[in-house]
Protein backbone atom coordinates (compact mmCIF):
# COMPACT_ATOMS: atom_id res chain seq x y z
CA UNK A 1 0.00 0.00 0.00
CA UNK A 2 1.17 3.54 -0.74
CA UNK A 3 1.90 6.00 2.01
CA UNK A 4 -1.19 8.03 1.08
CA UNK A 5 -3.47 5.02 0.56
CA UNK A 6 -7.05 5.64 1.71
CA UNK A 7 -9.16 3.17 -0.27
CA UNK A 8 -7.78 -0.33 0.19
CA UNK A 9 -8.54 -1.90 3.56
CA UNK A 10 -5.93 -3.47 5.83
CA UNK A 11 -7.45 -6.50 7.56
CA UNK A 12 -5.64 -7.32 10.81
CA UNK A 13 -6.05 -10.79 12.33
CA UNK A 14 -6.12 -10.70 16.15
CA UNK A 15 -6.62 -13.65 18.50
CA UNK A 16 -7.94 -13.04 22.01
CA UNK A 17 -8.30 -15.36 24.98
CA UNK A 18 -7.93 -19.08 25.41
CA UNK A 19 -10.48 -21.83 25.04
CA UNK A 20 -11.79 -24.57 22.81
CA UNK A 21 -14.45 -22.58 20.97
CA UNK A 22 -13.75 -19.67 18.65
CA UNK A 23 -15.93 -16.78 17.56
CA UNK A 24 -14.76 -14.50 14.76
CA UNK A 25 -15.91 -10.87 14.70
CA UNK A 26 -15.14 -7.97 12.39
CA UNK A 27 -14.77 -4.52 13.92
CA UNK A 28 -15.89 -1.63 11.73
CA UNK A 29 -15.37 1.88 13.03
CA UNK A 30 -15.58 5.44 11.73
CA UNK A 31 -17.17 4.62 8.39
CA UNK A 32 -18.40 8.23 8.23
CA UNK A 33 -20.99 7.65 5.50
CA UNK A 34 -21.09 9.23 2.95
CA UNK A 35 -17.38 10.08 3.28
CA UNK A 36 -16.14 6.50 2.88
CA UNK A 37 -13.68 6.17 -0.01
CA UNK A 38 -13.40 2.38 0.35
CA UNK A 39 -15.65 0.08 -1.70
CA UNK A 40 -18.50 -0.99 0.60
CA UNK A 41 -19.36 -3.94 -1.63
CA UNK A 42 -15.80 -5.19 -1.55
CA UNK A 43 -15.80 -4.99 2.26
CA UNK A 44 -18.96 -7.09 2.46
CA UNK A 45 -17.53 -9.71 0.10
CA UNK A 46 -14.33 -9.90 2.12
CA UNK A 47 -16.19 -10.32 5.41
CA UNK A 48 -18.34 -13.07 3.91
CA UNK A 49 -15.24 -14.86 2.62
CA UNK A 50 -13.66 -14.68 6.07
CA UNK A 51 -16.72 -16.43 7.56
CA UNK A 52 -17.20 -14.05 10.45
CA UNK A 53 -19.78 -14.74 13.17
CA UNK A 54 -20.59 -11.14 14.09
CA UNK A 55 -19.77 -7.51 13.39
CA UNK A 56 -19.06 -4.80 15.96
CA UNK A 57 -19.72 -1.21 14.84
CA UNK A 58 -17.87 1.11 17.18
CA UNK A 59 -19.26 4.53 16.38
CA UNK A 60 -19.24 7.26 13.74
CA UNK A 61 -21.21 5.19 11.27
CA UNK A 62 -22.39 8.41 9.62
CA UNK A 63 -20.99 11.92 9.23
CA UNK A 64 -22.87 14.24 11.57
CA UNK A 65 -24.17 16.34 8.68
CA UNK A 66 -25.09 13.33 6.55
CA UNK A 67 -28.42 12.90 4.85
CA UNK A 68 -29.09 9.64 6.68
CA UNK A 69 -31.64 8.42 4.14
CA UNK A 70 -29.28 8.89 1.18
CA UNK A 71 -25.75 8.50 2.53
CA UNK A 72 -25.36 4.79 1.69
CA UNK A 73 -25.50 3.50 5.26
CA UNK A 74 -28.85 1.74 4.84
CA UNK A 75 -27.74 -0.42 1.92
CA UNK A 76 -24.52 -1.35 3.70
CA UNK A 77 -26.22 -2.20 7.00
CA UNK A 78 -28.96 -4.26 5.39
CA UNK A 79 -26.41 -6.41 3.56
CA UNK A 80 -24.21 -6.72 6.63
CA UNK A 81 -27.15 -7.72 8.83
CA UNK A 82 -28.15 -10.34 6.26
CA UNK A 83 -24.68 -11.81 6.71
CA UNK A 84 -24.20 -11.82 10.51
CA UNK A 85 -25.58 -10.33 13.74
CA UNK A 86 -24.47 -6.70 13.97
CA UNK A 87 -23.91 -4.82 17.25
CA UNK A 88 -23.51 -1.04 17.38
CA UNK A 89 -22.66 1.72 19.84
CA UNK A 90 -22.67 5.43 19.08
CA UNK A 91 -19.76 7.78 18.49
CA UNK A 92 -19.39 11.54 18.63
CA UNK A 93 -20.82 12.03 15.13
CA UNK A 94 -24.04 10.20 16.01
CA UNK A 95 -24.41 12.35 19.11
CA UNK A 96 -24.26 15.47 16.91
CA UNK A 97 -26.22 13.99 14.00
CA UNK A 98 -28.74 16.44 12.54
CA UNK A 99 -31.15 13.55 11.88
CA UNK A 100 -30.79 11.55 15.08
CA UNK A 101 -34.31 10.12 14.89
CA UNK A 102 -33.81 9.09 11.28
CA UNK A 103 -30.59 7.32 12.23
CA UNK A 104 -32.26 5.51 15.13
CA UNK A 105 -35.01 4.32 12.80
CA UNK A 106 -32.47 3.25 10.20
CA UNK A 107 -30.62 1.07 12.70
CA UNK A 108 -33.86 -0.55 13.82
CA UNK A 109 -35.16 -1.21 10.32
CA UNK A 110 -31.82 -2.61 9.17
CA UNK A 111 -31.75 -5.15 11.99
CA UNK A 112 -28.80 -3.70 13.89
CA UNK A 113 -28.60 -4.42 17.63
CA UNK A 114 -28.07 -0.95 19.13
CA UNK A 115 -26.41 -1.51 22.52
CA UNK A 116 -25.68 2.17 23.16
CA UNK A 117 -26.20 2.67 26.89
CA UNK A 118 -27.43 -0.89 27.35
CA UNK A 119 -26.23 -4.46 27.72
CA UNK A 120 -27.46 -7.32 25.55
CA UNK A 121 -27.06 -11.08 25.99
CA UNK A 122 -26.12 -12.91 22.80
CA UNK A 123 -25.06 -16.40 21.87
CA UNK A 124 -22.55 -16.50 19.03
CA UNK A 125 -20.83 -19.63 17.78
CA UNK A 126 -22.06 -21.55 20.80
CA UNK A 127 -20.53 -19.01 23.22
CA UNK A 128 -22.49 -16.73 25.56
CA UNK A 129 -21.64 -13.04 25.34
CA UNK A 130 -22.67 -9.88 27.16
CA UNK A 131 -22.30 -6.97 24.73
CA UNK A 132 -22.61 -3.43 26.09
CA UNK A 133 -22.20 0.01 24.53
CA UNK A 134 -20.70 3.22 25.84
CA UNK A 135 -22.44 6.54 25.23
CA UNK A 136 -21.05 9.97 24.50
CA UNK A 137 -22.36 11.57 27.68
CA UNK A 138 -23.97 9.01 30.00
CA UNK A 139 -21.28 6.37 30.26
CA UNK A 140 -21.58 2.63 29.82
CA UNK A 141 -23.89 0.22 31.67
CA UNK A 142 -22.67 -2.44 34.04
CA UNK A 143 -22.64 -6.03 32.87
CA UNK A 144 -25.41 -8.17 34.28
CA UNK A 145 -25.26 -11.93 33.76
CA UNK A 146 -22.76 -14.52 32.60
CA UNK A 147 -20.71 -14.59 29.42
CA UNK A 148 -17.72 -13.07 27.67
CA UNK A 149 -17.98 -9.35 28.41
CA UNK A 150 -17.61 -7.10 25.35
CA UNK A 151 -17.72 -3.30 25.56
CA UNK A 152 -18.15 -1.25 22.40
CA UNK A 153 -16.72 2.15 23.32
CA UNK A 154 -15.88 4.65 20.59
CA UNK A 155 -13.25 6.53 22.61
CA UNK A 156 -10.07 4.54 23.41
CA UNK A 157 -8.91 7.22 25.83
CA UNK A 158 -11.71 6.08 28.18
CA UNK A 159 -10.54 2.47 28.22
CA UNK A 160 -8.63 2.56 31.52
CA UNK A 161 -11.67 3.96 33.33
CA UNK A 162 -13.94 1.37 31.76
CA UNK A 163 -11.55 -1.39 32.75
CA UNK A 164 -11.42 -0.31 36.41
CA UNK A 165 -15.18 0.22 36.79
CA UNK A 166 -16.82 -2.28 34.45
CA UNK A 167 -14.14 -5.00 34.14
CA UNK A 168 -14.96 -6.07 30.58
CA UNK A 169 -12.94 -8.84 29.01
CA UNK A 170 -12.52 -6.88 25.79
CA UNK A 171 -13.06 -3.27 24.72
CA UNK A 172 -13.44 -2.30 21.05
CA UNK A 173 -12.78 1.34 20.12
CA UNK A 174 -12.08 3.62 17.16
CA UNK A 175 -12.05 7.44 17.00
CA UNK A 176 -8.24 7.84 16.84
CA UNK A 177 -8.05 7.37 13.03
CA UNK A 178 -4.74 5.62 13.52
CA UNK A 179 -3.07 8.87 14.50
CA UNK A 180 -3.67 10.23 10.94
CA UNK A 181 0.01 10.64 10.09
CA UNK A 182 2.17 7.67 11.09
CA UNK A 183 5.93 8.16 11.30
CA UNK A 184 8.31 5.46 12.49
CA UNK A 185 5.33 3.33 13.47
CA UNK A 186 3.66 5.97 15.65
CA UNK A 187 0.59 8.14 15.05
CA UNK A 188 1.08 11.87 15.39
CA UNK A 189 -2.34 13.06 16.62
CA UNK A 190 -5.71 11.71 17.71
CA UNK A 191 -8.82 13.51 18.98
CA UNK A 192 -9.18 13.05 22.71
CA UNK A 193 -5.55 12.00 23.08
CA UNK A 194 -3.65 14.85 21.48
CA UNK A 195 -0.09 14.65 20.15
CA UNK A 196 1.59 11.23 20.09
CA UNK A 197 -1.51 9.31 21.16
CA UNK A 198 -1.10 6.04 23.03
CA UNK A 199 -4.02 4.06 21.61
CA UNK A 200 -4.34 4.24 17.83
CA UNK A 201 -4.27 0.80 16.19
CA UNK A 202 -4.41 -2.86 17.14
CA UNK A 203 -4.26 -4.67 20.46
CA UNK A 204 -3.40 -3.13 23.87
CA UNK A 205 -3.44 -4.86 27.28
CA UNK A 206 -5.25 -2.25 29.40
CA UNK A 207 -5.55 -3.96 32.77
CA UNK A 208 -5.43 -7.45 34.19
CA UNK A 209 -8.21 -9.31 32.45
CA UNK A 210 -9.03 -6.51 29.97
CA UNK A 211 -7.69 -6.02 26.44
CA UNK A 212 -8.41 -3.09 24.11
CA UNK A 213 -8.71 -3.38 20.33
CA UNK A 214 -8.53 -0.12 18.38
CA UNK A 215 -9.51 0.22 14.74
CA UNK A 216 -7.90 2.90 12.60
CA UNK A 217 -11.31 3.33 11.00
CA UNK A 218 -12.39 3.43 7.39
CA UNK A 219 -13.97 6.74 6.39
CA UNK A 220 -12.58 10.23 5.96
CA UNK A 221 -12.23 12.38 9.06
CA UNK A 222 -12.25 16.20 9.28
CA UNK A 223 -8.57 15.98 8.39
CA UNK A 224 -8.88 14.00 5.13
CA UNK A 225 -5.25 12.95 4.65
CA UNK A 226 -3.86 9.61 5.85
CA UNK A 227 -0.09 9.07 5.75
CA UNK A 228 1.20 5.51 6.34
CA UNK A 229 -2.23 4.92 7.86
CA UNK A 230 -4.46 2.76 5.64
CA UNK A 231 -8.10 2.13 6.56
CA UNK A 232 -8.34 -0.78 8.94
CA UNK A 233 -10.72 -3.59 9.91
CA UNK A 234 -9.61 -5.84 12.78
CA UNK A 235 -10.77 -9.44 12.36
CA UNK A 236 -10.83 -10.70 15.93
CA UNK A 237 -11.04 -14.36 16.91
CA UNK A 238 -12.21 -14.74 20.49
CA UNK A 239 -11.32 -18.05 22.09
CA UNK A 240 -13.68 -19.05 24.92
Amino acid sequence: MGIFENKRIAYEEIVLGQGERSVKAAQLSDLHFPHMPADAGAILKELEAREIDAAFLTGDLVWYRADVARCGAREFLEELCALVPVFYAEGNHERKCKDAEGLKQLLKESGVHDVTGSCLSARLGGVDFLIAGDTEDRGAPRFMGEGVKILLAHHPERAKGHASILCPDYIFSGHAHGGQVVLFGRGMYAPGQGIFPKYTSGLYPIAEGTDLVVSRGIGRSSFPLRVNDPPHIPIVTIMA
